[in-house]
């Protein structure tokens, strides 16, 4: 019998989220959340393969939680383990800012992975197992650059949301928070992040080291509540990179 545990990762078919599903698939039965990128998440499936992998579409702006968890949690008839990856990242002009797009952000980094992570805590206190949230925010949430309201207010929202549940749903899920650091360069992005790998004490925060921090969280069983910063220094610079 095949007692591989089960983790949904949200966003999970491209950028940070996809490294991560691909590292934790040597150890785990991977559910891939997509909302547009279906050719991404289709090649992941193959990769990964359909015995470890299986993908499901959701737009967290239209979808019903609690139906998505059951159409989830089919999948394997399991899940032990929530990341919640999801992210949107775009530069905004004041003027631009809108009730719907704060919602949007909201929906997505904020609202959704909260209703999510109860129906997960519903799900494990019934079956009498311990379940596993991690949430990925964002290390320059105290440093935040310009541009990005919407971005910045919802994943501190989602940074709080970890502390609350951490004590609300204890002991049977256990919730924990990774802010990554400069990871991975969108194409517009490459020059500044070469810049960025000389200014950084410990370089551009590898991958491998977010998923380190991911395992940590996932195998220790007295540990809820934390916040760890994945920034390759970031946070000890006296002078803002953005």
């Amino acid at each position: 019998m095949d007692k591989k545990k089960v983790v949904l990762i949200t966003g999970g078919a491209t950028a940070l989220a996809k490294q991560i599903a691909l590292a934790l698939s040597v150890n785990y039965k991977i559910i891939i959340h997509y909302n547009n990128s279906r050719d991404e998440a289709l090649a992941l499936l193959k990769e990964i393969g359909d015995n470890n992998c299986k993908i499901i579409q959701a737009d967290f702006n239209k979808t019903d939680p609690v139906v998505f968890f059951e159409r989830t949690l089919s999948l394997f008839n399991s899940i032990d383990i929530i990341i919640n990856a999801s992210s949107v990242f775009e530069k905004l002009r004041i003027e631009e800012l809108n009730k719907e797009i704060l919602e949007r952000y909201n929906n997505i980094h904020s609202t959704f992975p909260l209703l999510f992570s109860i129906e997960l805590y519903k799900y494990c206190l019934k079956s009498n197992k311990v379940g596993v949230v991690i949430n990925i925010s964002d290390a320059q949430l105290d440093i935040p650059g310009k541009g990005r309201i919407p971005y910045y207010l919802s994943k501190n929202a989602l940074s709080y949301q970890s502390k609350l549940l951490a004590s609300e749903l204890a002991p049977t899920i256990r919730v924990n928070e990774i802010a990554p650091g400069f990871t991975l360069a969108k194409e517009w992005e490459k020059e500044y992040f070469k810049r960025l790998d000389n200014l950084l004490p410990f370089k551009i925060t590898r991958v491998e080291e977010i998923v380190k921090a991911i395992e940590y969280f996932i195998d220790s069983e007295q540990v809820t509540g934390q916040y760890l910063k994945v920034d390759s220094g970031l946070s000890t610079l006296s002078t803002k990179l953005v």
